[in-house]
């Protein structure tokens, strides 16, 4: 187990049992410290939809105002499953933010939240200018964000997985340390985000767009036999209800409607390589 001595007092490591109750109130203490003193935490439980309906909640997003940034951020523990939930989030958030009209909805929340807080508003009032508000939203949202993980244990495992992803997120830990003598008072061990310093040509990385993402043809290619074999035999089951809109394709996902009466998905393939 880690210690940490601050004046020789000794504090040990306390690892986070439930993530809502004990680790999401830990970040939102510390966002200052791991997105920047001109950063703006927006605790807010808004769904991202994808093109096809699939619907996924961000656990916050942050803006930057001294860096123009924006952030998607998940905090998440160690123990939970990495494929199945960390990986499958992150993989929604993505396509999702591609979806124009689940950045203007973005926007607009983030409006709203801003209203509610006079001294909110009033400080970033005094940091943009005489620029509207929600015109500087709206074009801060138009760029592409960083999806940040907070974490509180970054393993190789996690940085493995996290390669197979369209954007490469940005992982970032955060450790709490308990007085030995004093339960109730805390430590924090941060690696702030503001060190995560990109040259050009891993921002250039960042932005380009994998090859297995330009066509729903070379996404089959990229994942394995085993998911390929699903798709073929899902598609099959699908096409034989009868009465299906054939395999409406996007770049690198499909979805099924009912036709010819209804416009509701009811079915979508949006892959991940495991």
């Amino acid at each position: 187990m880690s210690v940490l001595l601050v004046d020789f007092v000794k504090y040990v490591l306390s690892v986070p049992k439930e993530e809502e109750k004990e680790f999401h109130p830990i970040v939102k203490k510390c966002s200052k410290q791991i997105f920047g003193e001109d950063s703006i935490y927006f605790d807010v439980k808004h769904t991202i939809k994808t093109v096809s309906g699939i619907g996924s909640i961000p656990d916050a997003y942050v803006i930057n105002l001294a860096t123009d940034e924006w952030y998607v951020v998940e905090n998440e523990l160690s123990s939970h499953p990495i494929y199945d939930h960390i990986v499958k989030q992150l993989t929604n958030f993505i396509n999702g933010i591609e979806n124009p009209a689940a950045r203007n909805e973005i926007t607009d929340i983030l409006y709203s939240e801003i209203n509610r807080d006079v001294e909110l508003r009033a400080k970033i009032q005094k940091k943009i200018g005489f620029k509207d508000i929600h015109h500087f939203l709206s074009k801060l949202i138009s760029k592409d964000p960083r999806i940040v993980i907070v974490i509180d244990q970054k393993t190789r495992e996690i940085e493995e997985a996290c390669r197979a992803l369209k954007y490469q997120p940005d992982i970032i830990e955060l450790k709490t340390y308990v007085r030995e003598d004093a339960p109730a008072v805390h430590a924090y061990l941060i690696e702030p985000l503001c060190t995560f310093k990109k040259t050009e040509a891993e921002e250039e990385k960042r932005r380009t767009i994998p090859e297995h993402y330009k066509s729903w043809d070379k996404m089959l290619q990229w994942v394995n036999d085993n998911v390929r074999e699903m798709v073929a035999l899902l598609t099959d089951r699908i096409t034989q209800l009868g009465n299906v809109n054939h395999a409406a394709h996007g770049k690198h996902y499909c979805f099924y409607r009912g036709k010819p009466s209804t416009r509701s998905i009811f079915a979508a393939f949006i892959l991940t390589k495991f």
